[in-house]
This record gives C-alpha cells, structure tokens and sequence, in this order.
C-alpha cells in the first residue's frame, strides 16, 4: 500500500531491498527497504484495493496517515512474524515457511551454507539462518533469518563481532539510553534463548537479570549504554554480588567456551555511547550490576588544598626557625 512507511533507521541507511514472505505456499507480504523508510505490503489488502476501487481512497484516508515509530516493532500476520528493532545493531528477524530477498544491490557472499556477507559502499551486513541458503539471483531461506549490521562500529571489531555470531557466541544484547525502562530500553534475543530484563535503572547504577539455557553452552551478552548514561568511563561489573575481571583483549571476551571458568567483561568506546561484553561460560539466572565510578572533586580538592596547607605551614615555622 503506497505511501504507509515505518519510519526510523531499521537498519542503517544504506540498506535496500524487498523481503517477501511465504506460508503454507502463498505469498503473504513484502517487507520494502528504501535506504531511510520502510514499506510493510500485505498481500491481501493490496488484492482487497484492487478488486474494490471505490473503497481505495476511504482505506488509504484511515490507513495512510499511520506512522509507526520507536526502537522495535513485531509484526505477526497468517504465519509470518517480523521483527525489527532500531538499536546499534540494527536487527531484523523474519520467520516464515519460504523468504525471498530480492532487488539487493551488493556484494552477496557466503561464508558458510547457513551465513552471508553483504557489503556495498559504507553498508555492511550479515544474514544468518537456521536452514541452508541459496543464492541465484535472489537469496532464498527457509524457517527463518536473521540480519544484523554492525556498520556503526566498523574495522576490525566490526569483523569480530561478526565472526562471533557466526559461532552463536552473542546471546543478545540490551539498549540504555535512559532511566524509563518502559520507553529508553530495548532488548534483543539471538541463541541461547537469552533474555536480559532491567530490574534497576538509576544514575550511577544500571542492574540486569540475565536468563539463558545451558546446554547451548556459554554466551556473551552485550550492554550498550548511551551517552546520558554513562557518568564515568570508569565502571565496576558485579556477577551475583561478585566484581568480575576486566577481559585481557576484545578477542577474549568474545569466546564465551574457552575454558573460562568466571565470567569477563570488556568495554569499548562507540559513536553513541558505550558497549560492554559480558563473556558468561554457563547459563541459568543470573543478576548483573554495573556501577559507575565518579571521582569525588569536591573531596580531591579538599585534600589537595589540606597537603598545601600543611606545606605551607612548615615552610613558615622552618623560616621562623
């Protein structure tokens, strides 16, 4: 249906193509990106227009004027789900009986028969599914798919995150950028069927309850935090009351399985904010806190101007002298 958008950078902007989807061998909507929009077509409300003309302009009054924004949305329709969310991960999840995606301007190449790598100017992506790929012309999945794009971090990094979601390593991921937990927050599931809930949002104190099946093994869990947020690049990373270690490199935390018997983190800098990994080697439930550590400058400069005064004060009882 022309001119019904969803507005917002469901994945970055650099990303066009048509998703449709199929169930039970029809064809029951597209899924259109158009670099900065979004067009969701139903099949069976564009039949219904088609064959009701006079009904189009009194749908398209009622319809048309709808926009849809905010940091995720799920859509479910006759066996199809869909789900977005506007995050630094920019992810998109579609399940249904047979995916096609077409119109796709870039380099299509597969890592492996379930993982492919698209790339074309700033834009980079991965699709993963649970079935195998093809490719012809058009990309074709069965079940479900996956598509994240880590562009925003870029180089180096950007490769190695990507490689441990190739691995399932990345359990799912979590978005702060404020302290209303029903409106800043978002949360994302990717394997393991993770779930991260905030159960205590305050200035200087952020703490998650963090879920997960075992037997998927271990799993990294990733904290992005936005800038109003973060109050000192200093934090402290509490695991069930216990201060955990700092990860000796990005490519540590990164391997969950490595024979680590403790959970890790890492934090690393980004355009919007900051992220922090947390390597978790086995699952049940679990409370994270993570703390900021804000310098005390009234109490610094007080004790800086106490050593200058006992200085001072020596220096004239030794010139008295």
């Amino acid at each position: 249906m022309d001119g019904s958008k969803i507005e917002g950078e469901y994945l970055i902007a650099g990303f066009e193509g048509v998703i449709s989807c199929f169930s039970q061998g029809r064809h029951v909507m597209d899924i259109i990106y158009e670099n900065d929009s979004i067009e969701i077509s139903i099949k069976f409300f564009d039949t219904l227009l088609e064959r009701n003309p006079l009904l189009r302009e009194e749908i398209k009054k009622a319809i048309m004027p709808i926009t849809i924004k905010g940091s995720a949305l799920t859509l479910e329709y006759d066996g199809c789900l869909i789900e977005l969310h506007n995050t630094p991960a920019r992810f998109l999840e579609v399940r249904a009986d047979k995916i096609i995606l077409s119109k796709l301007k870039y380099d299509i190449n597969a890592t492996d028969a379930h993982m492919i790598k698209l790339e074309g100017g700033n834009f980079s992506a991965i699709l993963i599914s649970n079935n195998p790929l093809s490719i012809d012309r058009n990309i074709t999945a069965y079940g479900c798919i996956m598509l994240f794009s880590y562009s925003l971090i870029g180089g180096e990094d950007e490769k190695k995150i990507e490689d441990a979601f190739r691995n399932k390593y990345i359990g799912g991921e979590i978005t702060i950028v404020g302290y209303d937990e029903k409106n800043e927050t978002d949360c994302i599931s990717y394997f393991g069927n993770i779930s991260i809930q905030p159960i205590e949002l305050r200035e200087g104190k952020i703490v998650l309850k963090i879920r997960g099946e075992n037997v998927s093994g271990g799993k990294v869990v990733k904290v992005n935090l936005g800038k109003k947020i973060c109050l000192s690049d200093k934090i402290e990373v509490r695991f069930d009351g216990k201060e955990i270690n700092k990860a000796s490199s990005f490519e540590d935390v990164l391997n969950p399985n490595d024979d680590k018997i403790y959970p890790e983190y890492y934090q690393l800098q980004s355009e919007e904010g900051v992220f922090i990994l947390i390597s978790i080697p086995h699952f049940s439930e679990y409370e994270v806190s993570i703390a900021f550590i804000v310098e005390n400058l009234v109490g610094n400069a007080m004790a800086i101007s106490f050593g200058m005064l006992v200085i001072l004060l020596a220096a004239f009882y030794m010139f008295k002298k």
